[in-house]
């Protein structure tokens, strides 16, 4: 008797486990003017992933007093500056356009039908401090793109694609407006993380390796040091 109901429980979970794994998924993303938004709709649920809302602490909400609210403004202002990040650099962008194509070229092969894309709509401002740079760049993301985007059509379903590369030898900044929606369902993911884990592991760890040291934070004058003469 107990070994009939462990086995209910267990082909119940299963059962629960095999619907959970089929029901679609969407990811959104939008990126402009350095404001990155992500948002996540399973079933009848909407999430909102990235950028985390922000909620009213329980002292806040406790005690409105004005002398409170004075203290946490200062406190606030008093916080260390945060530590300046690694920025992406053109070694790491040029072996990229090397090593991901394969990688995502074999993940697609069976599980791209399954995915659905839409909209793609990328708008990418090519800049680097050496304009020789910026053209070797640009010229690299149109090759990829000429190559890869075809493939990619071919192995994924996509609608309201706008994607577009403008190069600015003047400039000195990359910007990127971007909105990609994705739709699949979850047993994908599970199933590209079993197949090309290593690869993108692999990928991963070159792509840290050719990373910038991040800039040096600056430092203010301590206070009474005279200036030199």
């Amino acid at each position: 008797m107990v070994g009939r109901v462990i086995l209910g429980i267990l082909l119940a979970l299963l059962a629960a486990l095999v619907i959970a794994l089929t029901i679609p998924a969407r990811v959104r993303l939008s990126y402009d003017q350095g404001a990155l938004a992500v948002w996540v709709r399973y079933g009848p649920i909407r999430l909102q992933i990235f950028p985390p809302k922000e909620k009213p602490s329980q002292e806040e909400s406790a005690d409105p007093s004005p002398k409170k609210q004075k203290k946490r403004k200062k406190q606030k202002r008093e916080k260390k500056p945060p530590k300046p990040r690694a920025k992406i650099n053109l070694d790491q962008i040029l072996y990229s356009l090397e090593t991901l194509p394969p990688i995502l070229a074999r993940l697609l092969g069976r599980t791209g039908r399954g995915v659905r894309v839409e909209p793609l709509k990328v708008h990418l401002l090519i800049a680097c401090a050496d304009p020789a740079d910026t053209a070797q760049l640009y010229g690299r993301l149109c090759a990829a793109l000429s190559a890869g985007l075809p493939l990619l059509e071919r192995a994924v379903r996509i609608k309201d694609q706008d994607i577009r590369l403008f190069p600015d030898f003047m400039g000195e900044r990359m910007d990127c407006i971007a909105d990609v929606g994705v739709s699949l369902r979850p047993w994908i993911p599970v199933w590209a993380v079993l197949r090309a884990g290593g690869s993108g592991l692999k990928w991963f760890l070159g792509f840290r390796r050719l990373a910038s040291p991040p800039p040096a934070a600056e430092t203010a004058p301590a206070e009474g040091e005279s200036e030199a003469a």
